[in-house]
Parts: structure tokens; sequence; C-alpha cells
């Protein structure tokens, strides 16, 4: 009996885990949440609603427990009004990943049985996925402005919920903001004209008027991809086509809208590989500079940073990823974030794909996947070659998943299916794609999934020489997804711009603080090719090959300090606190006070640390309300040398 019991469990559990969540997503999954959220910017305060449909999938329950993280819960009753008790408590008190909620149900429920619940409580300044700014720290300077960023496991501060990517659930809408705090809010979902029974009705003020929006997400998605923006916003199309908009600030809108106009060129470079978008429009939403990522996927919604907006274009890799996101990540997604490669590895791959698609330059791609492989070396030393977290399957056990996140799930994963790709053929590969996405349409899986999947797709299409392609897939699966540190196979993305690039950064050693003859050959590089070039100055002044003298002359011949492009930015001034220079500080500072995003400002801060932590602090101090709070903590972590001065 024991032994049907386990074959039982892993007949009806066979997915993976998540470790990250307090839920009892297990027995009980919930199918749909109606919010209504009345929100006070001047306050930093949202009153909120959450109505439940609960679905019992276990044999029976007699509680539901959810995520929380620093909300305030007022009650919690059925659908016929019943009042139901609940507790808090909190399973892991020392991982910063905050608290649960048990409900305790009046009667049992049994399988198949729905509870209909609903939840009051309200949302302040605490919570880490939303960013209350206040006028001051917008573009227009005219209105407070308001975003969220729930990934990973965020979301559990935004509302009660079963906070996994296991999880899917549809959801509506309705927000209630002031007319002097917003022109528009939008979430990610289709705004409808369908007005929801109000449940919580605000009072009358003469000083101003309250809106009303109403939304709906009709596709299932997990709790991290629930998203709102709120402030002074303009929507317009972006291209022909009717399919691609832009969302921002009024004051760059037609700037960011002319270098984002071949949007709807890279949606159709995306399809011309891996089939149909099936999302319906595709907007893109330029966040104020404190946004902590280069870009969030939220479907009909991505957020992306205006450091991606570089005048040249050369940002724009950053919105055909998170465009590619549609299909991997938001339509297939991770079971749990110890599988994040599923979303991450998958996305880059495709980008990777439809960058080649539409720039029709091979060595551009190839250079890109060297910067990546770069910054995936760099997160491997950082966290120990060794580390849990170090492979394509982190350990996040008591932990909070942020602590994971690292280039390596992205690069480590796009090679991982390069290398599956060169077994199976370009080919053939593409097509298994495609027919992945049908099958697990909506859906979240694990690696062992997809493992199973490209065995059964490769036996059932009587691929040639299936056996052989069979033992090469597995002869290295394991290695692949469960050792820590470098790729099991190297894969060769060599081409002749990396020995010109390579060439050109030694010249400059050799010139030795004079101008080298080809000193102007920069200005025709391709931006991967400019990347990698300070990449290698980067590796130069770890060698203490990079002196202060070639440092002035490369500044004087190349205007990298006053550069536009961050990207680029951001490596120049690692390269050169890396170095030793000091001369810069101040303009250092003030960068590090203008971008938020974390890619770009970290390595900064983990430079300048190194080279005198007491600036580092005092940069930090003067900036830390500008952060987002889920960067400010990983600032704080590189500065915890000296901790106390920085609380």
């Amino acid at each position: 009996m024991i032994l049907l019991g386990l074959l039982f469990i892993k007949f009806v559990f066979s997915y993976e885990i998540d470790v990250n969540t307090f839920s009892n997503y297990l027995d009980v999954q919930n199918r749909h949440i109606h919010f209504e959220w009345l929100i006070n910017m001047e306050k930093k305060l949202i009153n909120a609603t959450a109505n439940y449909q609960f679905h019992v999938i276990g044999p029976s329950i007699y509680k539901i427990s959810l995520d929380i993280k620093d909300l305030t819960i007022y009650t919690i009753y059925m659908d016929n009004g019943v009042v139901l008790h609940y507790s808090v408590d909190y399973p892991y008190a020392d991982s910063d990943q905050g608290q649960r909620l048990n409900i305790k149900l009046k009667r049992e429920y049994k399988r198949d049985e729905f509870v209909i619940l609903t939840i009051k409580y309200s949302i302040d300044s605490r919570s880490e996925s939303i960013s209350f700014m206040n006028i001051s720290q917008t573009q227009t300077k005219s209105m407070p402005y308001l975003f969220t960023q729930c990934q990973d496991a965020y979301c559990r501060s935004l509302a009660p919920l079963q906070d996994t990517p296991a999880i899917k659930q549809t959801y509506s809408a309705t927000i209630i903001y002031k007319n002097i705090e917003a022109t528009d809010v939008f979430m990610s979902a289709d705004e409808t004209q369908e007005q929801f029974t109000i449940l919580n009705h605000p009072s009358i003020d003469p000083n101003f008027t309250w809106k009303y929006k109403y939304f709906v997400q009709k596709t299932p998605i997990p709790s991290y991809l629930i998203a709102i923006v709120a402030g002074n916003l303009q929507k317009v199309p972006t291209s022909n086509g009717g399919r691609t908009f832009l969302i921002s600030e009024p004051d760059k809108i037609n700037e960011y809208k002319e270098e984002l106009k071949d949007m709807e060129q890279f949606l159709q470079a995306i399809e011309q590989y891996i089939g149909p978008y099936t999302w319906g429009t595709y907007t893109i939403v330029i966040l104020p500079p404190s946004f902590p990522y280069g870009g969030m996927e939220n479907p009909l919604l991505t957020f992306a940073s205006p450091t991606i907006m570089t005048k040249t274009g050369s940002g724009l890799y950053v919105a055909i990823h998170e465009m590619a996101h549609s299909w991997f990540g938001n339509t297939i997604t991770c079971i749990n974030w110890a599988n994040m490669w599923i979303n991450e590895g998958f996305t880059v791959f495709l980008e990777r794909k439809a960058s080649l698609f539409y720039y029709k330059v091979l060595d551009d791609i190839k250079l890109n996947a060297i910067i990546g492989n770069a910054t995936m070396y760099q997160d491997i030393l950082d966290l120990g070659p060794d580390s849990k977290l170090a492979s394509l399957h982190p350990d996040t056990t008591g932990i909070n998943p942020q602590l994971s996140i690292s280039e390596i799930p992205y690069e480590k994963g796009f090679q991982f299916l390069t290398f599956l790709e060169g077994i199976i053929g370009a080919e053939d590969f593409k097509y298994m794609l495609r027919s992945y996405l049908n099958t697990y349409k909506y859906k979240s899986i694990d690696q062992q999934e997809f493992q199973h999947f490209i065995l059964r797709y490769l036996y059932e299409q009587h691929v040639d020489d299936y056996s052989t392609k069979r033992y090469r897939i597995l002869e290295y699966w394991d290695t692949w997804i469960y050792q820590p540190g470098l790729p099991p196979i190297i894969l060769d993305f060599s081409t002749n711009k990396l020995i010109e690039t390579q060439q050109y950064t030694t010249s400059y050693i050799i010139a030795d603080g004079r101008q080298p003859d080809n000193y102007a050959q920069y200005f025709n590089f391709y931006p991967s090719q400019k990347k990698v070039f300070l990449e290698e100055l980067f590796k130069k002044a770890q060698n203490n090959q990079l002196k202060l003298t070639i440092i002035e002359q490369i500044d004087k011949d190349l205007q990298l300090t006053n550069d536009n492009d961050y990207e680029l930015k951001f490596r120049w001034f690692k390269a050169i606190l890396t170095a030793g220079d000091r001369t810069r500080f101040n303009l250092i500072a003030n960068f590090l006070g203008e971008v938020g995003t974390c890619e770009l400002s970290c390595p900064v801060y983990k430079a300048l640390n190194e080279l005198d932590h007491d600036f580092a602090v005092q940069t930090f101090k003067t900036h830390q309300e500008f952060y987002h709070q889920i960067i400010r903590n990983s600032i704080k972590s590189i500065l915890e040398k000296n901790i106390q001065l920085i609380k």
C-alpha cells in the first residue's frame, strides 16, 4: 500500500515542487482572481480587495494557505458573507520570503469543488513589488508615478497569492485613481468596457475626480506577470500593422517612438522562426530610470528601462528579448525558479535567432554570445564555481530566489540549447521548438519534462540516427543542468571580428598613452564589438595593463565617459575603476544616480567598492531613495563589508 501511495504521488505530481512558496498549491489551485484597487499615490497606499476562485485538486482540504509579505489583512469572507478565521506564520523567518497566510475553511472541501472567497487588505510603501515615485522623480515633474515589479517572488507583496510560477490563473481588475495623480493606468491585461461591481466606493472630494478603468487577462498567467503602471502616461502606435504600441511620459514619446519604429518587424522576425504571436497586441512601456531591470516581459505590457534608448538602436536587443518572452516564459513557463533557464535560456536563443533574421549579421550574434559568456563567467566567480547557485538548477531552498538571479540561466541555458541544436540539426530543432510550444501552451514545466518531450518528439518523427542522437542528448544532460560552473562542452563562437577587436585593444596598450594609428576604427565597430573592446579593457585592468595614461588617451579619442549608450558607459567605468582611476569619481557617482538597472549599476558599484569603499557607501547613501527596493538590497550586499554605514 505504501508503494502504491508513492507511485500515486509521483504520477499526480510528476513535476518538481516549488520550494519558494508557502502555499498549499498541490492541494488547491487558484483559477481566477479579481482585484479592486483604490490608489492613493500621495499617501503611497492602495486599499485593495481580491476575490478568488480556488479549485480543489487534492483529496480534500480544510484550509487555504497563501503567500504574503508586508500586507495588512483586514478581513476574509466567503461569497455568502461568512467571515473566515485566519492566522499568519513565518515558515522561513530569516529568508526574506515573507509570511504564510492560513485561511481556515468552515468545512471540508473535496476534490473538484470550488472555494470562492474575498480578502480585504492594503498595500503600502513597505511593498517590495511597488515603486511609489514622487513628482520630482519623474521626467515631466507633473504627477507622481507608480509601477510594479513582481519577478521572482515579489507578487506576494502585491496581493495574497499562490506566488509560484507553477500556478497560472486568469485575472480581472477595477482600478480607481485620482485624475490629479495619473492621466492613465495600464495593466498586463486588456482594457475592457465591462464595468465590474464596485465593492468600495471612494468618498467624493471637490479637489479631484475619481477615474475608473477595467481590465481582463483571459490567458492564464503566473503571479509574477501581474503588473500595473500609473502616472502621466501617453500611448501611441510604434509602427504600421496595428499590433505594437509604446507607453511613456509624453515629453520623450516621439523620440522613443522613432527609435522603436521597427517593433512590428521585430515581431515578424520572431514569428518567422517560431510561429504566430498569440497575445494580440504588444506594448512596451519605457519607465523612469529607477526601474530595476533592463526589461520585464509582462504580457501586453512589457516594461523597459530608458537606458535601452540610446538614439543609435544599440539597446534594442532588450526589446527583442522581452518580445521573445511572449513565447518562452509567458506561454511556456518554468515550474519553479530552479528551472528559470526554461524561461531565460530559451528566450536568449529565440532573441538571437530573430536578430539574425532581422539584422542578418552572424558576427554580431556570435559577439553577443561571447559577451554573454564573459558576464556569465564573472557571475560564476562571484557566486563561487562550486556554489549551489552557479548551475542551471540552483537550490533556492530557504532563501529568496532573487539571490539565485545571474547570467547563468540566460547564457548557459542558451549554450545548452545551441548544443542540443547541434545534435538534432537546425531545421529539425526549429520544428521541435514549435511542437514544444503547441504541446505545453500556457503550462508550466521543468527540465525533466523538456527532456522527455525532446526524446519523444524525435522518436515520433522518425529522425535519422535516432539512437545516436538520443545517446548524445542524454550523455551530458545532467552535467549541463546540475554541475555548477562553466558548461561541460565549450562551444565555438569564434569570429574574425573578435580577433579584430582584440587587436584593436592591444594597439592601445602598446601605444602606452599615445594615440594609436587605428584609433578611428572604433567608430565603425558593431555595437557588440564596442562591448567586446570594453570587456577586453576590463581584462587588461585586471592584469594591471591598463595604465592611467592609456585611460586618458582612450577617453580623449573615443569620448566614452560622455557616451549616451549606458551599456558601453558602465563597462567603461567598470574597467577604469578596476585600473585604479579616481579622477572620474564625481562623474561615476552621477551615473549611479541616473541608472537604477542592476545589470548596469551593480558592476560599477562592485568595482567602486573595491577601489574606495567609503566613496561607494557615500554614493549609495546619496542615491538610495532613487533605487527600487530590490536593487537597493543588491547594492547593500555589495557594500556589506561595512554594512552598518549604510543602514
